[in-house]
């Protein structure tokens, strides 16, 4: 009795709702190309806005280390390190930005 509730469970919450839902037509996802297209450029722009806001978090933090480390070799390090990386960030979010445009242009978007 102990096993089979589980697997009781288990058909319940996971095989019944895709049964149920298998009956049900299938959405059209995309129409043509732009639909695709149109999504990429999307997904692009959420991720260029959020590289974009975490660089400028970085880039700020990297600031007020390197502001703050009294002339200490370690700290001054570190803090340029995290500035490099705040602006390979940027340029991997142009890059990508950059990408999808060059994308949209061959597809013909």
């Amino acid at each position: 009795m102990k096993k089979i509730l589980p697997v009781f469970f288990l058909l319940t919450f996971l095989v019944f709702p895709a049964l149920v839902s298998a009956q049900q037509e299938a959405p059209v996802i995309f129409d043509d190309a732009t639909g695709l297209i149109d999504m990429f450029d999307t997904v692009a722009n959420w991720a260029f806005a959020i590289l974009m806001a975490l660089a400028a978090v970085f880039l700020i933090i990297g600031g007020i280390q390197f502001v703050t480390a009294q002339g200490s070799q370690e700290k001054v390090t570190s803090a340029r390190n995290l500035l490099i990386w705040a602006l390979v960030g940027v340029a991997v979010g142009v890059a990508a930005k950059g990408l999808v445009a060059v994308v949209r242009s061959i597809l013909g978007g």
